[in-house]
């Protein structure tokens, strides 16, 4: 762990200096956002009523694994994850492009060691030649009879529950008369034991922006097999091929079409060769990953240009001329309200009018570097807000104060104007009208107001 963290620290100054390497450290020793962080696997009880739960939606989950040379005990692991899953109704298919037979020995073990329809339900296929990760990825889907298909590296583990959950959110949109395409979970890291669990990442609703400034979807997900099969893994995006294929189904799907379940269901192994313990060990991949939302902007013909940030794997899109004229879906812009002591007290509001990154100093990243990319909010603080000419008037009859076109002289006009409960009820006021229109309201973290 700690030399996990020093090559982080490295890496990340060798990228940008010194001094925001600094300020880096000192967001990780005075805000370990995880230090609280315990992962509780459900009970034996708890297990036992999901075995026992018919829902009126029984799909098969295909769970296709490309393999390469995978450590036995890491192998065995994963397997001893998917047949320990109480909801049953899947096939696990392990697609084996390895020169050796390390990967066939311990499927056969694990085969021996389970009771009739477990074991049958393991499906090894021998590659005959090794495509690299997409195209071993398409080989096995290609062997998929399921209804959906979930993405697992050969490394990592699935929680228990994680099947039942999946097909819960599957019945929960089917009641809504939604046809769920593509479900994904919060997942956290473990290490090379896959014993002790650290890091939880607790991701949002469908956040378009956030996923185009990251593949925060990324594990556990299950997506429609006719799709997966239609649009398949792209070869020329290998080591982000899961992120290119996320944007495109997105793309080719309805927002409410998508669920966010908001449970642990993943854990990400680390260890020396994976990006989940050091980034910078697969840094092609997020070139490919850069790669990929380029591709999507261009399909969608938003005239953007992607750039990389100081977090590797996170993105920044720069809109030509601006975000307005290139994406009509955008509303408003808003950033933070800063105080003396440079910590953020507004910016982005959520329902009940507060602020999840108040108290955050202004040059932190936040948990999991949401602080640090753009996304898309439920409401943003008035004060920062930058908008359409012809939206001018909406703000100034519900704000009841001046429109100020530059950021920078917000700071005294807006400081003492109004009382803080007052900025926040009307702002929520004003971002009801976009949301109302169906426009997105996107925070962007370099646009700062000081009170």
């Amino acid at each position: 762990m700690i030399r996990e963290n020093l090559n982080k620290t490295i890496n990340y100054m060798k990228r940008n200096g010194v001094k925001k390497a600094v300020g880096m450290a000192y967001e990780r020793l005075t805000a370990p956002y995880d230090m609280h962080y315990f992962y509780e696997p459900p009970t034996k009880e708890e297990l036992e009523r999901q075995r026992g739960t018919v829902f009126e939606k029984m799909p098969l989950i295909s769970i296709v694994v490309p393999a390469y040379e995978t450590r036995e005990e890491f192998l065995a692991a994963l397997i001893d994850s998917v047949t320990a899953q109480s909801y049953e109704n899947w096939e696990l298919i392990i697609a084996d492009a390895s020169e050796s037979d390390r990967v066939k020995k311990c499927v056969e073990t694990a085969e021996k060691s389970l009771a009739g329809r477990r074991a049958e339900r393991i499906k090894y296929h021998a590659l005959s030649k090794n495509e690299g990760i997409s195209g071993n990825s398409n080989q096995a889907i290609a062997h998929a009879s399921g209804d959906y298909i979930g993405l697992l590296d050969h490394d990592d583990l699935l929680t228990p529950d994680a099947l039942f959950e999946m097909v819960k959110a599957v019945n929960t949109l089917s009641e809504q008369g939604i046809s769920a395409k593509l479900l994904y979970s919060d997942e956290d890291k473990c290490d090379e034991s896959g014993k002790n669990f650290r890091e939880p990442n607790i991701k949002s609703r469908f956040n378009f922006d956030f996923l185009l400034a990251n593949n925060y979807i990324c594990h556990f997900l299950l997506l429609e097999t006719g799709l997966m099969r239609q649009l398949g893994f792209r070869p020329a995006y290998d080591g982000a091929q899961d992120y290119d294929l996320i944007l495109r189904a997105v793309g080719r799907m309805r927002e409410e079409e998508i669920a966010h379940i908001g449970k642990i269901l993943y854990h990400w192994r680390c260890h020396d060769l994976s990006t989940a313990a050091n980034p910078a060990s697969k840094l092609y991949a997020y070139e490919a990953g850069k790669r990929a939302v380029q591709a999507f902007l261009d399909e969608k013909r938003i005239d953007g240009k992607v750039e990389d940030t100081e977090h590797v794997g996170f993105y920044r899109v720069v809109y030509k001329p601006d975000i307005f004229a290139a994406r009509k879906d955008v509303g408003a812009l808003g950033g933070s309200v800063l105080d003396r002591d440079n910590k953020i007290t507004s910016g982005i509001l959520l329902q009940n009018g507060t602020c999840p990154f108040a108290g955050l100093y202004g040059f932190f990243s936040g948990p999991a570097n949401a602080a640090s990319v753009c996304r898309d909010v439920w409401a943003l603080d008035a004060r920062t807000m930058i908008l359409r000419g012809e939206d001018i008037p909406v703000f100034e009859e519900v704000m009841k104060v001046p429109y100020i076109e530059k950021t920078k002289e917000r700071d005294r006009a807006y400081c003492n104007r109004l009382d803080e409960s007052i900025w926040r009820q009307r702002s929520l006021a004003l971002c009801a009208v976009f949301r109302e229109r169906g426009q997105r309201l996107v925070w962007e973290p370099k646009i700062r107001v000081r009170r």
